[in-house]
């Protein structure tokens, strides 16, 4: 008797392929014929996911783990076919030695190879031959949505201000092209920068399209977004190994057929404004800013502004009052940007891994009605949802498990805009833990921007602006404080 596994994947692609459930069958009656043990716990699965590459295969990298394991739990892997193992001929072979060195096999069940030299090259031939079926569907499917999206073809969910139903041209949803319209009012007409519009929006608790917290790369992304004009942007990004922004000379952009609900000549307004604060910077909405963190940290003896000065043979960039250059302010308050920069991420990190606040400014103000019909949308969409997913259970589509896990989903997302609806109705000003873990999750989202090499000053100025009010320096104590805002 031996000890195996059972790996079962569906790929996206939509190919001529066995379902879950009929492979785990064929592969089980395997297992009995052949006196191999298979437990429940010893089945792993991968749906809609792509064999390409297995940096996207939690599954099979967990399977492969357990039968790499000193327990050695298992003596071989059961697979439909090896192309289920892989479709990438490079990773088929690395992961298939690491399992052969741990004395682990792995078997397709309907591609039964014979033994010897020839069964080796059969093997190799079959992983070729999968490889490039895979690279020949890729492009096929490449070619086939270039042809869509020239042909103004939808391809994606929408973007805040529409809704769609599977297969339908998207229409507007009036309460979210109503923010939409607000955000390029903001940025076009009453020339705010993008972090005091996430500002504005957060504190007035405007939701994203996925009920999350606004930050300056979804405004980004929304205000050069062309479908607000009636276009449809394809090859925008490359979902790779990462997300990379291709060269604005892949993108193919043409003619939609929903309804634009800005103007052409807004939307190239705003991306002259974008451009240009991508050079220069705001700070506070308006003023250019020399360095990220220029007009938020302020001197602990006077109150006023810590001001910038650059590097020069005689000096290293630093931080000084300004108060104490103009003669009123007594303290001689300076630090070296080299000793500040990783003081702040050191001082933002031990605040995101302790959920310890001392102080949390939490700003309350008098909300729109829009804000409150957007959010009654939002959960309207939800009962929908709910809908089709109880109707897919009920017509066999979804598993009990997918219903499950869909309910459960829709649940988390409707409990969380029902506690935005009654922050509205009943604002209050006392932090709560919710808060605390807000802003724990706030500051996470900053630190990635303020690590990133591919982030600019203008991008990290405004991330640091979206949860600092201020910091504050005494050079007396070397020390640090940090005025948060939620």
């Amino acid at each position: 008797m031996k000890n195996g596994a059972l790996y079962i994947r569906v790929s996206t692609d939509r190919q001529e392929e066995l379902s879950p459930d009929a492979q785990k069958r064929l592969m089980l009656d395997f297992a009995h014929d052949n006196d191999i043990i298979i437990t429940e716990d010893s089945i792993y699965w991968e749906i809609g996911i792509s064999g390409r590459s297995a940096d996207k295969r939690p599954s099979f990298r967990q399977m492969i783990a357990a039968a790499k394991s000193p327990e050695h739990p298992y003596d071989v892997i059961l697979v439909w076919k090896f192309s289920r193992f892989a479709r990438n001929q490079e990773e088929s072979i690395v992961y298939k030695s690491l399992l052969k060195k741990a004395g682990v096999e792995v078997i397709s069940i309907s591609e039964p190879l014979p033994d010897g030299i020839m069964g080796g090259l059969i093997e190799r031939i079959l992983e070729w031959m999968d490889e490039y079926y895979s690279i020949r569907l890729s492009g096929e499917v490449m070619r086939g949505m270039t042809e869509k999206a020239l042909r103004g073809g939808y391809q994606a969910n929408p973007p805040l201000g529409y809704n769609r139903e599977r297969n339908q041209t998207p229409t507007v949803n009036e309460a979210e092209a109503a923010l939409v319209r607000m955000i390029f009012r903001m940025f076009t007409e009453e020339h705010l920068s993008i972090s005091a519009i996430a500002k504005k929006l957060n504190l007035a608790k405007y939701p994203t399209k996925r009920g999350a917290h606004w930050n300056v790369t979804h405004l980004r992304y929304l205000l050069g977004n062309p479908f607000y004009i009636g276009k449809v942007r394809w090859n925008y990004v490359s979902h790779g190994k990462g997300k990379r922004l291709n060269d604005s000379s892949e993108w193919i952009i043409a003619d939609g057929v929903h309804e634009a609900l800005i103007t052409e000549e807004t939307f190239e307004k705003a991306a002259i404004l974008l451009k240009r604060s991508a050079t220069t910077g705001w700070v506070h909405g308006h003023m250019p800013a020399k360095h990220w963190i220029s007009g938020v940290l302020k001197c602990a003896s006077c109150g006023g502004a810590m001001t910038y000065s650059s590097e020069t043979k005689r000096n290293k960039a630093a931080y000084r009052c300004h108060n104490h250059i103009a003669g009123t302010c007594p303290v001689t308050n300076r630090i070296l940007v080299s000793k500040l920069e990783p003081a702040i991420l050191e001082g933002l990190e031990t605040f995101m891994n302790t959920n310890h606040f001392e102080y949390i400014r939490k700003i309350t103000q008098e909300t729109s009605a829009d804000t409150a019909s957007i959010l009654k949308e939002q959960l309207l969409d939800l009962q929908k949802k709910e809908k089709r997913v109880r109707k897919a259970y009920l017509d066999g589509i979804d598993t009990l498990d997918e219903y499950r896990e869909s309910r459960q989903a829709i649940t988390r997302q409707k409990e969380e805009l029902t506690i935005k609806l009654e922050a509205i109705h009943s604002p209050s000003s006392t932090i709560t833990e919710q808060d605390r873990l807000q802003m724990a999750d706030n500051i996470q989202d900053v630190l990635l921007i303020l690590r990133s090499k591919d982030a600019d000053m203008i991008k990290k100025a405004d991330a640091i602006r979206s949860i600092c009010e201020k910091i504050t320096y005494d050079k007396s104590k070397n020390q640090l404080w940090f005025h948060f805002i939620l």
